[in-house]
């Protein structure tokens, strides 16, 4: 009994070890297990980076710091109220030291339209705003009184230009948007503006021959510049300053205004090269003569237009030098149109069927015309084969603008187009709602050219000015008309200018003084803003010479348009 109890014991004693053994092997696998997986660890937080400190003065602090914020993404932007506390800064006073200089904004001295200043001297001008210089006399020989008009901004450019110098007291300070009404009422008004604010009824000043809104002169000379500087703070810290370096530029950028590329546009009278003009070049043997003064002038424009009153054909007999109303004129005409650098013209006139000594010649003096100006590169409109050509836009295209004309006449009903015999574009309110809408559709710009109204008189109709209202309503931009073969009045109607007549460019008309005086209107469009408007008197020697009068006879000629002009009120 006790052998078979001591065989019994000795397997429990080694299970127990084995049972032991086996836990020390469970739990050294375990720690191993525990070993294998890597214990769980935070990610420290990075230390962010130092803020950027942005100072700007008050005008460009919005821009400037949008344009900083939307550069850098790992550093907040915060503004600060001194610039000497910032890392980047914008000011409007030149910095002691340093600096990116930028021109924020340009000012334009500006009379009212009929003023016959056309430009002036820093002298003059700093003269004028300090109060010392108070009258026109030695300017335009006028002795109207100097009325000063500026903006409320205005006093940071005058430290600009011309340091310490102060204000006239008794100028006129008030918001810009009510600066041009003031003119209205007070005749001699001198208003300094920023050029945004520059519309057609006013009219821009030179000044030391560099005109900003006309692009005349050297504009990167040009001296009345609202100028701010981008500076940066110099720092030990290499990837703080290597951002600063890359983000001056930009901002500078951001808060420059480049000087504008105006788009010129001149636009003349009625064209007459008919009759004893004709006979002039004729003899001549030159049918650019009648341009020969002028037009290289025209030509240095953008965009060249006029109104041709006559037929262009080879279907008739020209008459010479005798008193007719049938207008017509050899092909080798339009010469001079190409020599004067004409882009287009308006052929809705009642002499674009004339056959000359030859009688009835049909439509084909018609086809004619037009067929000898666009061969010669020159653009018609007013006319064609059937009423829906006549309405057409011709579209011109200038640094990137487009341009649509429309012609229209209101005198001759009997070479009105109709849906399908050829003539010209009638001027009918309908039309001209219609084809401004669909103009509006393929161009920036729309321009009308209507032949209206009556002759020999510098005053339109009523309802020249109700067309004129409709145009604008529909969305004409300018509207030059044509007909009266007078210079007559102008005015402004919303943001458009209206020229309801410029004279006779070239015609023989010589039995009045009137009949021989013409404007040419210049148009300066910035995009497809038109930001004004300026006449070029005219006057027309021995039947058909275009040429510049001398000084006394221009003032003349430009009474003869505003005095007109002041009677539509």
């Amino acid at each position: 009994m006790k052998r078979e109890k001591a065989s019994l014991g000795a397997p429990s004693t080694t299970l127990a070890a084995v049972t032991l053994a086996l836990l020390m092997l469970l739990l050294t696998i375990a720690c191993l297990g525990d070993g294998d997986q890597a214990a769980p660890t935070s990610t420290p937080t990075p230390t962010p980076l130092p803020a950027i400190s942005i100072y700007a003065d008050t005008a460009l602090r919005t821009n400037a710091i949008a344009v900083v914020d939307g550069m850098i993404d790992d550093r907040e932007v915060r503004a600060v109220d001194s610039p000497t506390d910032a890392d980047l800064a914008v000011v409007m006073q030149r910095p002691a030291v340093g600096g990116t200089p930028l021109v924020v904004r340009y000012w334009v001295p500006v009379v009212d339209l009929p003023h016959p200043a056309e430009e002036l001297t820093t002298a003059q001008l700093q003269e004028m705003v300090a109060g010392r210089l108070t009258t026109w006399q030695t300017i335009t020989g006028q002795s109207t009184q100097v009325r000063l008009m500026v903006p409320s901004d205005i006093r940071v450019p005058l430290e600009q230009w011309w340091n310490s110098l102060q204000l006239a007291s008794q100028a006129q300070v008030l918001p810009a948007a009510e600066i041009p009404a003031a003119f209205e009422s007070s005749p001699g008004t001198l208003a300094l503006l920023p050029l945004e604010a520059i519309d057609v009824s006013m009219r821009s000043l030179g000044v030391d021959g560099i005109n900003i809104v006309s692009g005349a002169g050297d504009v990167s000379t040009y001296a009345l510049t609202e100028r701010a500087w981008v500076t940066i703070r110099q720092t030990e810290d290499v990837a703080l300053s290597h951002l600063l370096g890359e983000t001056a530029p930009k901002v500078a950028t951001s808060l420059t205004q480049a000087p504008p590329d105006p788009i010129v546009l001149r636009a003349a009278g009625d064209f007459g090269l008919v009759r004893c003009t004709y006979a002039k070049q004729r003899d001549f043997g030159d049918f650019t003569r009648a341009f020969s003064q002028i037009g290289p002038w025209l030509a240095e424009a953008d965009m060249t237009i006029g109104s041709s009153d006559f037929s262009i054909s080879d279907a008739g007999e020209p008459f010479g030098c005798i008193e007719t109303f049938s207008l017509l004129a050899p092909p080798q005409t339009v010469e001079g149109y190409v020599y004067a650098g004409i882009d287009l013209v308006t052929i809705a006139a009642n002499h674009v069927k004339d056959c000359g000594q030859t009688g009835f010649c049909g439509d084909e003096p018609f086809f004619n015309t037009i067929n000898n100006l666009r061969n010669a590169g020159i653009m018609t409109v007013g006319g064609g084969a059937n009423l829906a050509e006549a309405r057409k836009p011709g579209i011109l295209t200038v640094k990137g603008v487009r341009f649509a004309f429309l012609g229209y006449d209101e005198i001759g009903t009997h070479v009105m187009a109709g849906p399908s015999t050829p003539g010209t574009a009638p001027l009918e309110e309908d039309y001209l709602r219609e084809d401004i809408a669909a103009a509006k559709r393929q161009a920036d710009v729309v321009i009308v050219m209507p032949q209206w109204g009556v002759e020999y008189t510098a005053d339109p109709t009523l309802r020249q000015r109700a067309m004129a209202e409709v145009a604008v309503e529909a969305g004409a931009d300018l509207i030059v008309g044509n007909g009266a073969h007078w210079v007559a009045a102008a005015e402004v109607i919303d943001d458009a200018f209206v020229a309801y007549a410029l004279g006779n460019f070239v015609y023989d008309q010589d039995w009045s003084i009137p009949t021989q005086q013409g404007a040419v209107l210049e148009a300066i469009f910035h995009g497809v803003e038109l930001k004004g408007i300026r006449y070029h008197p005219t006057r027309i020697l021995d039947r058909h010479l275009v040429t510049f009068p001398g000084p006394a006879e221009a003032q003349q000629i430009l009474d003869q348009i505003w005095d007109a002009s002041a009677l539509l009120d």
